[in-house]
């Protein structure tokens, strides 16, 4: 009788015990749990530099732009072969988009497909060579089938945000990646390895700041207006745009560098369109140079001749400036451009030409000078921003830029 009674209270004890030690291990796992909770959160704030690529806006594609995703995709992985079998391409293709030939850091794969002449020779470029070798592989692939005509006819290029020499490393591989056409943020890519071999990671503005990355993308040469013209004598008032710089991307890294349209404006004119322009000026600048802050120096004409009257009592009437930044994949607005020319000193218009302006902000400055005398007068006297050539300088949004007035 003692011993079964002694059995039951020590059962109990085990059964209470148990229980004790049950509840603690379940309090341990749910305060370890909180405290995980509390660090992973801890690291996130303190990493804010990481890009969340599920925050990213992404726009609905159209079929025909599914499919130029696809082979922009696929020629990625080309290019990234072709360093991997020829690292020699890269100074050979940053050599070629050195030469500067178009408004920013790029080249246009038909350029990397002409032969070059070599001592007395005509050879294909090393880079044409090896993409070739590698599309004997690949050509009967679907994704990779016709690739090298799609490059051609439909102006793709090879796109470098900012030179490899930008980079402390010396001999640094670049990464690749192309336009992922519905962002203009963040797409997988290619780092290159020291061992031959690759990593695909995601490519943003931030991790181009720290690896040279090149871009497969589509472009589109914008048809430029003409530059600074005319080295006569008299009384002749030419305005044009001088130096520009800029210290702001207004564009994602798949969009290039910004592309400014410095206008004089007519017509009903709004925060983003003008009806009419009486002349316009695109002004590009790459992110490189974005990137450091340079002075362009463009001199590009806006008026052959803003003259006073022949009594000299009134001017000849006011300018309506503006700036605007072009933007790929934004708003369109379709404007009006009617420049004029002076036969025998009347303005007689040259013909109206219909033009798409794109941009995500609207117009940077709009500014109404009333007189050019007053203009002049303070044309070359610091307003706040210094000078730069003996000329004011003007500035909106962080872009900057002078405005001189030759008098030949």
């Amino acid at each position: 009788m003692l011993s079964a009674l002694l059995y039951i209270i020590i059962s109990g004890i085990e059964l209470l015990s148990n229980c004790i030690k049950n509840c603690i291990m379940k309090k341990l796992t749910i305060f370890s749990m909180c405290i995980f909770a509390l660090f992973s959160s801890c690291s996130k704030d303190e990493n804010p530099e990481t890009l969340n690529t599920d925050q990213i806006e992404r726009r609905t594609l159209t079929p025909e732009e599914i499919l130029l995703k696809e082979k922009l995709a696929s020629t990625a992985q080309i290019v990234r072969d072709v360093i991997l079998t020829q690292p020699k391409v890269v100074k050979e293709v940053s050599d070629l988009i050195s030469l500067k030939k178009y408004r920013d850091d790029y080249i246009y794969f038909k350029d990397l497909f002409r032969t070059y002449k070599k001592g007395s020779d005509l050879q294909p470029t090393l880079f044409e060579r090896t993409f070739n070798e590698i599309m004997e592989r690949k050509s009967n692939i679907e994704p990779f089938h016709g690739l090298k005509e799609f490059l051609v006819e439909s102006d793709i290029t090879l796109y470098c945000p900012y030179p490899v020499e930008d980079y402390p490393v010396e001999n640094q591989m670049p990464s690749c990646t192309s336009d992922p056409i519905d962002n203009d943020q963040v797409n997988t890519g290619y780092q290159i390895m020291s061992d031959g071999s690759y990593l695909e990671v995601d490519v943003d503005e931030k991790y181009s700041e720290k690896y040279p990355v090149w871009i497969v993308m589509p472009e589109d040469e914008d048809i430029e207006t003409g530059t600074a013209a005319g080295t006569g004598k008299g009384t002749v008032h030419q305005l044009r745009v001088g130096h520009v710089k800029c210290t702001k991307q207004y564009d994602g890294i798949f969009s290039g560098g910004s592309e400014f349209k410095f206008c004089l404006l007519g017509g009903t004119i709004t925060l983003s369109s003008a009806t009419s322009f009486t002349s316009l000026q695109s002004c590009n600048l790459t992110r490189s140079q974005i990137r450091q802050g340079v002075w362009v120096n463009f001199q590009y004409e806006l008026d052959d001749d803003w003259y006073v009257s022949v009594d000299g009592t009134t001017d000849e009437g006011a300018r309506q400036f503006g700036l605007i930044e072009f933007d790929k994949n934004k708003t369109t607005f379709t404007l009006t451009f009617e420049p004029k020319v002076k036969i025998d000193k009347i303005e007689v218009s040259a013909g109206k030409v219909e033009l798409k302006i794109e941009s995500g902000e609207g117009w940077i400055k709009l500014d109404n000078y009333l007189s050019r005398n007053t203009f002049m007068m303070f044309n070359k006297f610091d307003m706040g921003q210094g000078i730069k050539d003996y000329y004011r300088i003007y500035s909106a949004g962080q872009v900057y830029w002078t405005l001189p007035l030759i008098e030949y």
